[in-house]
């Protein structure tokens, strides 16, 4: 009896070290390249999303190299939370995206940074820039990592999620590619053609697109996991191996 309960022990404090220190899920696109532009943004690989006990990091794959001028917004929408239906995307000509049925963060990511913007009380309020880890402009990745609290998440917090590439240019254009999406992705014009001219910009609504096939679903949820700090996690670890230390030595 000693001996199994020994062995259940180790096998415990085995497994306790085994833990991972991060959560982590691969969301593989669609790929789909709008005309030979994928440099543009048009060509989605796959979206990872991660998160340690106090942040989480997003990483942008492509299948060409990023171009220098394409901008990425992550739109997330916290799941039983109130949000805003469109957000004015940070650009020169004033791009609109959005998401109907709520959204309560967004991520702004271009050429080699990234910021956090939250919506709460009527309002969206920029937050701290991401740590840009690598990648972006003549990359095939952009990863960029933010304090949960920056995107007004807690860990037990889950969120749906879109990806959508567009330009700071003249045009108007407001979604060039979306992550969640078999095509073009058709702004509110229904055009699927976003040159519209700076005086008439279109919007995007990754809720109502009717390409779109993830969004909404289980697909593109992700769930903040508790996660150990790895120094609280080693203090559990060396903690249990000292009590199993002390146990053989009091019970020969």
């Amino acid at each position: 009896m000693k001996m199994i309960r020994t062995i259940s022990s180790v096998l415990a404090a085995l497994a306790m070290i085994a833990m991972p220190v991060k959560a982590q899920i691969t969301y593989l696109g669609n790929g789909h390249v709008n005309g030979t532009a994928a440099a543009d943004g048009g060509a989605f690989s796959s979206v990872v999303i991660n998160n340690d006990a106090s942040s989480i990091s997003f990483t942008i794959n492509s299948t060409l190299p990023m171009a220098s001028w394409i901008f990425y917004a992550i739109e997330i929408q916290h799941i039983g939370q109130a949000g805003s239906g469109d957000t004015g995307l940070i650009n020169p000509w004033g791009e609109h995206i959005g998401i109907s049925t709520g959204e309560n963060a967004l991520i702004n990511t271009y050429g080699s940074g990234a910021t956090a913007l939250t919506y709460g009380g009527g309002t969206w309020t920029q937050n701290a820039s991401a740590t840009y880890a690598a990648g972006g402009t003549g990359s095939s990745f952009a990863t960029m990592t933010f304090a949960l609290g920056n995107l007004g998440l807690s860990v037990g917090d889950s969120f749906y999620f879109d990806v959508i590439s567009t330009y700071a240019s003249p045009g108007g254009q407001s979604a060039y590619a979306a992550f969640d999406n078999t095509g073009w992705a058709a702004e509110t014009d229904s055009s699927y053609t976003p040159w519209n001219g700076p005086t008439t910009p279109n919007y995007y609504d990754s809720a109502t697109d009717a390409g779109g096939t993830t969004f909404g679903t289980a697909a593109a949820l992700y769930t903040v996991t508790p996660v150990p700090e790895p120094g609280t996690l080693a203090l559990l670890s060396g903690g249990t191996l000292l009590l199993l230390a002390a146990r053989r030595k009091f019970t020969r």
